[in-house]
């Protein structure tokens, strides 16, 4: 078989490297650079020799003679791997019934047509995509292969066929008294549309001690195109998935008071809303800042929970306001206190519950999506927000890319054969009776023959 003899040489030539390292013949940092190219040269002839070896396979299958026909043999398709380009020939058919034409080869292998850019490498350029610019990308990935260098609209293009995995089913409910759900919104320029945001929940049991605070078992929900009832019915079945609610006590949610977090309250039964202090804090500030003396009196009534107290003060800051846009910003002030008193009320009798929405939020979304000038579709906005929520959970964007890539590699075809070709390999190589026809073993004594002699010794492969 093909393969097992590729392996065969390409482990001399590996080994004629590694000896003319320890031998002085070359440096190190050059040593790393020659295996690097001689491995990814291996991958990338392995993949070609087996892609060739299924066509085969898949051409003499009278399964395959029952239903399609041969059209034509031997056409040519180059790819993408994280090893390099590789080039293969495969058979193109007909189906008898229907007339369609397809290449079953790339099918089995998840490859649909015109495609270049396998899937792993995908993976690869998601991954790094997540973290930094579409050109940074795919410059990182091909940094030590110049082939894999693709051009940002082809990372671009990956991106938009990211989808993340549901998440998965666990065996065993958690048992928590209080859980908190925090919320938060971007502001993401998105081409043809106006006040796009990328909005941003995460739930969590609390925060955790230690020299840097930290939440407890939190998970990141986010969205840019989905409906607020659509996005809080997505974090309710988390919630019942994980969580044992019968042990529940209390469930708080935390936000600046938006129409699409109050949505939560009609869809997470017995939640508490708490306004964030943040937002509550910088709009009083607003309010009073042609009245600073004020400042004091409203935090007094919002102390003692006396609400016509506020609004009164507030309305004494309205009446010193000259212009429209101060007299405009204590209006809305009063508004946005008259509307979430409730989440005000809540905070002053749980003052233990805080919200760090608006540091995640910077973290998590506008890191990658807004703080710098830059306009996105909203599909890619939906997908990359998508890719940070699932980095920011600590898991693997490559991973939740290629569960979604479905194959049927039928790699188990070829193991019969590969077994057998492994044993006349290791009778031949490695047997005793055949030691003088191994070539390092008729050169001098050095560090590769007595590797290759302690292996035969022990009858290693």
């Amino acid at each position: 078989m093909d393969i097992v003899r590729l392996v065969e040489v390409k482990i001399l030539s590996v080994m004629e490297v590694i000896t003319r390292v320890l031998e002085g013949g070359t440096d190190y940092l050059d040593f790393e650079r020659q295996l690097k190219k001689e491995l990814d040269g291996l991958g990338c002839e392995l993949l070609q020799i087996v892609l060739e070896s299924l066509d085969q396979k898949l051409k003499t299958s009278e399964d395959r003679k029952r239903n399609w026909t041969v059209v034509r043999s031997n056409d040519h398709k180059e790819v993408l791997t994280p090893f390099g380009l590789v080039a293969y020939e495969r058979t193109n058919y007909r189906h008898k019934k229907n007339k369609r034409y397809a290449y079953l080869l790339d099918e089995k292998i998840g490859l649909s047509p015109h495609v270049r850019v396998g899937a792993n490498l995908k993976g690869e350029l998601l991954q790094a995509s997540a973290g930094m610019s579409y050109e940074g990308a795919t410059v990182h990935v091909s940094r030590h292969n110049s082939e894999l260098k693709v051009s940002k609209q082809t990372v671009a293009a990956c991106v938009k066929e990211f989808k993340a995995n549901r998440f998965p089913a666990v065996k065993e409910k958690r048992c928590v008294r209080v859980l908190y759900l925090e919320a938060d919104e971007d502001h993401v320029k998105v081409k043809g549309h106006r006040g796009v945001q990328a909005r941003l929940v995460y739930v969590h049991e609390g925060v955790e001690g230690g020299p840097r605070r930290r939440l407890k078992n939190v998970k990141y929900f986010t969205t840019v195109s989905k409906d607020a009832e659509s996005f809080w019915l997505e974090i309710c079945d988390y919630i019942e998935a994980h969580y044992d609610l019968e042990s529940l006590e209390k469930i708080y949610l935390s936000g600046d008071g938006g129409s699409w977090i109050r949505v939560g309250q009609e869809y997470i039964p017995g939640v508490t809303f708490n306004l964030d202090k943040f937002h509550l804090s910088k709009s009083i500030l607003t309010a009073t800042a042609h009245a600073p003396e004020l400042k004091k009196l409203i935090y007094r009534g919002i102390w003692t929970l006396n609400k016509p107290a506020v609004l009164n003060h507030l309305y004494e800051a309205l009446s010193r306001a000259e212009e429209y846009p101060r007299q405009k910003r204590v209006r809305d002030t009063i508004r946005y206190i008259d509307r979430n008193w409730d989440g005000i009320e809540s905070g002053v009798k749980h003052p233990h519950v805080g919200c760090s929405a608006e540091g995640h939020v910077s973290h998590v979304l506008a890191a990658r999506l807004s703080s710098r000038p830059m306009a996105w579709s909203l599909q890619g906005a939906e997908n990359m927000a998508a890719m940070r929520a699932v980095k920011a959970n600590g898991e693997s964007v490559s991973g939740h890319y290629l569960a979604t890539c479905s194959t049927s590699f039928p790699i188990v075809e070829l193991k019969e054969e590969a077994r057998q070709e492994l044993k006349r390999i290791q009778k031949r190589l490695l047997g005793r009776e055949n030691l003088n026809n191994v070539p390092l073993y008729l050169g001098a004594n050095s560090f590769t023959r007595k590797a290759l002699k302690g292996l035969n010794d022990h009858l290693v492969i």
